[in-house]
C-alpha cells in the first residue's frame, strides 16, 4: 500500500468525525409549531394597556438543535389588511461589562459582569407562508427564493417581511438583535386573509441547561405602540416589554403558556428573574448595585452561585462572577 494511503487509512480508523459530542442530549424539542390554545393559527391581539400586554404574551421553551442545522419555532397568522407587530424576547438579558477605571454615570450601570450562561438568542423572520422554504415541525427554512436571470444564473432573493428596514438596517433605527435581546418587527399593511409564517430561529441556547425560554407577542398596530404601552422609552427598556421569559425547566414540558397569569400559576417563572429584568430596565438602578445585593444575599444564605451547570432555585444567580472581570496589565 502506498504510504500516504496507509496514513489516511489509519487516520480515518483512529478518529471519530461523528461530532455527536457537540449535540445537546436529553433536551426538549428543537423544532416545533406554536398554535393558539385550540390548535389554530395565532390571532393578533389588540393591546392598549399593560394588562393586555401581559395577557397576550405567549411563553414557551425550545431546545438546542439536534442536528447541524437550525432549530426553531414557527407559527402562522392571517393578514388583517393593517399593520402587525411581532415581538419576541429570548431568555434573559445580556450586557457588555464596562471596565473603565473612571466610568461615566451611564457606563457605571454595567460595571458588574453579566452571567453569560443563562442567555440565549432567537432570530426573528417572517413573511407570507407561500414563500417559506421550511417544513414546520420538521425542519427550519427561510424566505429566500431562487430567481434565474437572463444569463441563467441563480440569484437568491429574500421575500421576507421581517427583518426589514424598520427592524434592522434603516439609518437612525436601533437594531433589535443580539444575545438575550428582544427582536421585533412591523409587518406593514398585511394582505387581508393571506397566510403569514413567523419563524423564531434558534441562534443559541443557554449554556446552563440547553433550554431557551422566550416570550412572544403578535399584535395589531405597530411595535412603537407596544413600547409606549410598556413605557419603554430607551433601547434597554425594550427588555421590559415582555417579562418572565426565564422559564424554570420541568422535564419535557416546554409549554406553551398563554399569558403571564397562566405561566405564573404554573410556578414556571424563575424566582428573582423579574426583579433582575426590572433593574436592567431602570435607568436609576445600576447592575452593580443589584449584583452586589444578590451576592450578599447568597453569602448570607450560605450558598454559592452556580453559573455553568443547570442551577436550582437556591443557587441560581443572574449576575456573573466578578473574578472574571479583566484587569489591567502588560503584554
Amino acid at each position: 500500500m502506498n504510504r500516504s494511503y496507509l496514513v489516511l487509512a489509519l487516520f480515518a480508523v483512529g478518529c471519530d468525525y461523528g461530532g455527536d459530542f457537540l449535540i445537546a442530549k436529553d433536551t426538549i424539542d428543537d423544532v416545533w409549531i406554536l398554535t393558539d390554545p385550540n390548535g389554530e393559527r395565532i390571532v393578533p391581539a389588540d393591546i392598549s394597556t399593560p394588562d393586555d400586554l401581559r395577557a397576550s404574551t405567549i411563553y414557551a421553551e425550545v431546545g438546542a438543535p439536534q442536528t447541524t442545522g437550525y432549530g426553531g419555532v414557527t407559527f402562522d397568522f392571517l393578514g388583517t389588511g393593517s399593520n402587525i407587530c411581532i415581538w419576541v424576547d429570548p431568555e434573559l438579558a445580556y450586557w457588555n461589562q464596562s471596565v473603565s477605571p473612571r466610568p461615566s454615570a451611564g457606563a457605571d450601570k454595567w460595571a458588574y459582569p453579566d452571567n453569560v450562561f443563562d442567555d440565549g438568542d432567537l432570530d426573528l423572520l417572517a413573511g407570507q407562508s407561500v414563500y417559506y422554504t421550511g417544513s414546520p415541525g420538521e425542519n427550519v427554512g427561510d424566505f429566500v427564493v431562487q430567481y434565474k436571470d437572463s444569463l441563467g444564473n441563480n440569484v437568491p432573493i429574500s421575500l421576507a417581511n421581517c427583518p426589514n428596514g424598520e427592524s434592522a438596517i434603516k439609518a437612525g433605527v436601533t437594531v433589535s438583535a443580539g444575545r438575550g435581546t428582544p427582536e421585533f418587527c412591523d409587518v406593514d399593511t398585511t394582505d387581508l386573509g393571506i397566510g403569514y409564517t413567523v419563524l423564531l430561529r434558534t441562534w443559541s441556547t443557554p449554556l446552563d441547561d440547553d433550554r431557551l425560554g422566550f416570550g412572544v407577542i403578535i399584535s395589531n398596530g405597530t411595535c412603537a405602540h407596544l413600547q409606549t404601552v410598556a413605557g419603554a422609552s430607551t433601547p434597554a427598556q425594550d427588555e421590559c416589554v415582555i417579562q418572565g421569559e426565564a422559564i424554570t425547566p420541568d422535564g419535557k414540558d416546554y409549554g406553551p403558556f398563554y399569558g403571564w397569569d397562566e405561566l405564573n400559576q404554573a410556578g414556571r417563572i424563575w424566582d428573582g428573574s423579574v426583579d433582575f429584568e426590572a433593574a436592567f430596565c431602570d435607568p436609576a438602578v445600576t447592575m452593580k448595585k443589584f449584583c452586589k445585593g444578590e451576592a450578599e444575599d447568597m453569602l448570607n444564605a450560605g450558598q454559592t452561585c452556580e453559573w455553568q451547570e443547570a442551577p436550582n432555585s437556591k443557587d441560581r444567580c443572574y449576575c456573573g462572577d466578578p473574578n472574571d472581570s479583566p484587569v489591567g496589565g502588560v503584554l
